[in-house]
This record gives C-alpha cells, sequence and structure tokens, in this order.
C-alpha cells in the first residue's frame, strides 16, 4: 500500500502528541516531512533512477503538407530501433499513426499508438496520388551526448517518465551507445579532469571515453572528454530527491522500508520547534538508528560468482 502525505502526517502527530493540531501548525508539519523525505532520499540513498536509451513517439510534426493525397494514406512507421529490454514491451512496441487530410494536403497527424523502443523513429507516406508530405517524431525523453557538447546539467534530466521524482542530485556512473555497444566512462575528480584530460578546448572530437563530475546536489553537472563528435545515447546511473508531498494525491516515491522514516525526522523537528531538545534527540537518533538498519538490511550481501571466476 502507498504511503500517503496523510499518513507521514498522522503518524507524526501521534509521536509528538498533537492529534487535535493544537501544537504544531499543520504547514509547519508538512514542511517538516519534506524536509525529513529529502533527508533520507540523501542519506539512505534510496531513489536510484536510470535514464532511458529508448521511448515511445509522443506525436508527429508535420513539416511539408505535400499535395493531391487521397483521403486514407498509408503511414509506414519504422520498427523500434532501440528496444530497452524494460517492461512492458523489452522488445519494443511498433508505433501506429494516421493522417488527417483537408483538401488533398496533409495537415496534421494523429499519433494513435506512440509505441516501445523508439529511438531515431522515421515515417514513410505512402498513397497512389500524392506526394511531398513529410513528418518528423517527437520522442520521449532520451538523454544524449550531442556534437560538441562538453557539460551536461544535472537540472537538463527530464525527470517525468518518474512521477514522483524533482531532481537529479549526483551520478553514480555514465555509459554510452556506440555501435549497438554499450559502455561506461571512468569518472575522475573534476581536478585530474581539468589537468590531464581536457587538454584540447574544441578542437578534437570523437566518442566520449572520460567524465568527470562538477559542482555538487542539484546544480551539479557532467563534463565527457573527447567531445562528442556526433549524437549518442548516454545512460546515467542517477541519484535524486523526491517531490514534495503536497497533498494525498501526491507521489511518494520513497519506498519501503525507509517510506516509515520521514515521521521520525519531523517529529524531531517539532520537538525543537517546541524547545523540547531531549524529545528531539530522542527521535533524531531513533531516525538515524533505523535510517542505517533498513539500509543495511536492504541490501544484502552477494557472492559475485560462486566458482571463483569472473
Amino acid at each position: 500500500m502507498t504511503t500517503t502525505l496523510f499518513d507521514h502526517m498522522k503518524m507524526t502527530q501521534q509521536f509528538i502528541g498533537d492529534q487535535n493540531q493544537a501544537r504544531i501548525a499543520p504547514d509547519n508539519l508538512k514542511r517538516y516531512v519534506n524536509r525529513g523525505r529529502r533527508k533520507i532520499a540523501s542519506q539512505c540513498q534510496c531513489i536510484r533512477i536510470k535514464s532511458s536509451i529508448s521511448g515511445q513517439i509522443l506525436s508527429w510534426t508535420v513539416n511539408t503538407q505535400g499535395s493531391n493525397y487521397s483521403a486514407s494514406p498509408v503511414l509506414n512507421i519504422t520498427p523500434p530501433d532501440f528496444p530497452s529490454g524494460q517492461l512492458p514491451f523489452p522488445n519494443g512496441d511498433q508505433a501506429v499513426a494516421s493522417a488527417v487530410v483537408v483538401g488533398g494536403h496533409i495537415t496534421s497527424i494523429n499519433n494513435s499508438y506512440g509505441g516501445y523502443g523508439y529511438f531515431q523513429p522515421q515515417m514513410t507516406i505512402i498513397d497512389p496520388t500524392g506526394s511531398g508530405a513529410t513528418a518528423v517524431p517527437v520522442v520521449s525523453f532520451v538523454l544524449t551526448l550531442n556534437r560538441g557538447q562538453e557539460v551536461y546539467p544535472f537540472s537538463s534530466v527530464d525527470l517525468t517518465e518518474f512521477p514522483g521524482v524533482a531532481s537529479v542530485y549526483g551520478v553514480r556512473g555514465v555509459s554510452i551507445i556506440y555501435a549497438n555497444y554499450r559502455y561506461s566512462l571512468p569518472m575522475y575528480s573534476f581536478s585530474t579532469y581539468q589537468a590531464m584530460i581536457r587538454q584540447y578546448p574544441f578542437q578534437y572530437q570523437y566518442v566520449p571515453t572520460f567524465c568527470s563530475q562538477y559542482g555538487q546536489g542539484t546544480l551539479g553537472s557532467l563534463y565527457v572528454y573527447p567531445l562528442p563528435s556526433q549524437t549518442y545515447q548516454m545512460e546515467w546511473d542517477m541519484q535524486c530527491l523526491p517531490q514534495d508531498l503536497t497533498d494525498d494525491q501526491s507521489v511518494e516515491i520513497i519506498q519501503s522500508p525507509w517510506d516509515e522514516l520521514p515521521p521520525y525526522w519531523a517529529a524531531s523537528m517539532a520537538y525543537q520547534e517546541l524547545q523540547n531538545l531531549n524529545a528531539s534527540k530522542y527521535y533524531l537518533d531513533l531516525y538515524n538508528k533505523l535510517a542505517v538498519d533498513y539500509s543495511g538490511e536492504a541490501r544484502i550481501g552477494r557472492v559475485v560468482n560462486p566458482y571463483g571466476r569472473y
């Protein structure tokens, strides 16, 4: 069952003996709960997301309308060019669209079904009488390296496909798709990257083989070198912060068991407001103990290979 803002608020009020909301204003309590959720996400590192290498077709933009088209031209969309291996369609799924024809011109295209597993789809329009129409797709966000671009801010990552996630505050690793091969970049400190790697400002472009993080927190950026010579798909293994819970319809992205922790942090903050520092310390200590316990219990030990070989 999904934890709601009401659940967090109710438990916190029980901890501080304020079920009638007479001691702490509800808006203050809500702020303490959300501060606690951000603390949990960063301390326990429990919101970890991988960017997508492909997506769905969201819409089509008609560049040229052509002429003399019949009422029902055939729109052939290329098959999924980069199946992601993820559910619900690990092998991708074919997109479907239909044309709107007015006076022999294709004025717009209805995106009947966006499919799955698309990176650079194309459309061919077939009609016995018409010709000249062209359309380009709008695909859901795929993180890409762009020609000549070295710097990629965390804030540029579109997180709309992950409801409840607010921002990226750290990148664990970076992989690049090159010629149907995925490889990971070594990540150096920015001091080393600055002094020993990025010697040529813009003259040298190729497939990036190094990266570095510059800055910390949500305003950080990722640098890659050499500068990309063309567009390549890129995967980030990201640590993220949650969106604030504003009501009971807000998505709680912090999963079990860590979703039990916000009331302990919020109770500690509430007791600070009430100037009861002993009770505040008590709940802060409880929070820290449970945070360590839950993280240790969730991250079970593994034997990489029981046969002793890689």
